[in-house]
């Protein structure tokens, strides 16, 4: 399967595995899926707890019958994994991409109607190379005070993430497409990476492509993001420039997470822990319901997608209910009840089901 090809669901009912981690995703989880499940759409969720970890060490059997799950559905909703660190282990949401082998991190950046935003009118994606980087986590202590950490990039993991980008951008009709780097310095790690982007840009002609230093590409979407369609780049700058590129469409409330690989997909929410909101029922649904919306539109339900969103636009500009970080009163379930009540109204099926009278 290439890397841009679409995972296709099972007919009838979408299994669909969901996982949970700890601090305010639990109580995320009911309210959500009470919207999901008013777009009509039937899904199978295949529940999967994974408990809040403090300590030395992360126990990563804690994975494993996660980890099966989602290689059997295909497809995953996830919110986020939270471990305390005393120690040095690495977090339970990079354990989970690497060992489901998801390479790419997509993340849409769309502004919401009704929601505060420096640049309201952005409308990009960011792609981010997944398992090379800095966050390969290769680190040692050379001689007390002195720590070293290895920077990895491979000409193969560099020409997927590209290929994929291009394919990507081709598939959502978008024309332009660049890539990240910072080869003036990096000139053998960064410097490789440019190299292949350019090769495959030049297979690649019906995109416009132009290549940015990152520091470059970060004053240009500060001054006027309208001018990105597609970025790809290494993890490490992709990890800074997807919550630049939130912050001026909004914040928190518009960034949601596609991590892919070649047999699975996780959609999942990117928030912090937020532990001082757990257990309060006043955190805000947006982060894990636009994954969602973005889930629905992988399994060929785009129409509820489009709901979601339009009715999630609709709440914000109408005055209705928002959780206290967006400026209201609401709770998670307030809010969600909202949402799910300003739902469109579904258009019919233009395909009569199986068995009707034609």
């Amino acid at each position: 399967m290439s890397a841009a090809a679409a995972l296709r669901a099972p007919a009838g009912a979408h299994h669909v595995v969901l996982i949970v981690g700890g601090g305010i995703g639990p109580e995320l989880v009911e309210p959500v899926l009470d919207v999901v499940a008013a777009t009509g759409v039937n899904i199978d969720w295949e529940r999967h707890d994974v408990p809040e970890v403090r300590g030395e060490t992360f126990p990563e059997e804690l994975l494993d019958p996660v980890v099966e799950a989602v290689r059997r559905a295909g497809v995953a909703l996830k919110t986020r994994l939270v471990a305390q660190a005393r120690g040095r282990f690495r977090s339970p949401n990079v354990l989970l991409r690497r060992r489901l082998a998801l390479y790419a991190s997509v993340r849409p950046v769309r502004a919401l109607p009704g929601l505060a935003a420096p640049h309201p009118d952005t409308d990009l994606v960011i792609v981010r190379e997944n398992t090379e980087d800095l966050y390969a986590g290769i680190e040692h202590e050379i001689v007390p005070g002195v720590v070293q950490s290895l920077k990895v990039v491979t000409e193969r993991a560099c020409e997927r993430i590209a290929r994929f980008a291009f394919a990507l951008a081709r598939a959502e009709g978008r024309q332009r497409i660049a890539f990240v780097h910072k080869a003036n310095i990096l000139k053998m790690t960064d410097g490789l990476f440019l190299r292949v982007a350019r090769r495959v840009a030049a297979e690649n002609r019906d995109l416009a492509y132009k290549d940015l230093i990152v520091d470059a590409a970060c004053m240009n979407l500060v001054m006027d993001p309208r001018q990105f369609d597609v970025l790809f780049m290494g993890n490490v700058y992709g990890d800074l420039l997807s919550d630049l590129a939130a912050g001026l469409a909004g914040g928190i409330s518009v960034a949601a997470g596609v991590n892919v690989g070649d047999d699975c997909r996780v959609f999942e929410a990117i928030h912090g822990d937020a532990p001082e909101l757990a257990g309060t029922g006043r955190a805000n649904p947006l982060p894990l319901l636009l994954p969602a919306a973005h889930l629905l539109r992988h399994l060929d339900a785009g129409g509820a997608a489009d709901r979601i969103v339009q009715a999630a636009g609709a709440v914000l500009s109408g005055g209705g209910p928002r959780t206290p970080d967006l400026g209201g009163s609401a709770t998670t379930a307030e809010m969600c009840a909202a949402i799910a009540a300003a739902l469109p109204r579904a258009a019919p099926s233009a395909v009569p089901p199986p068995g009707a009278d034609g």
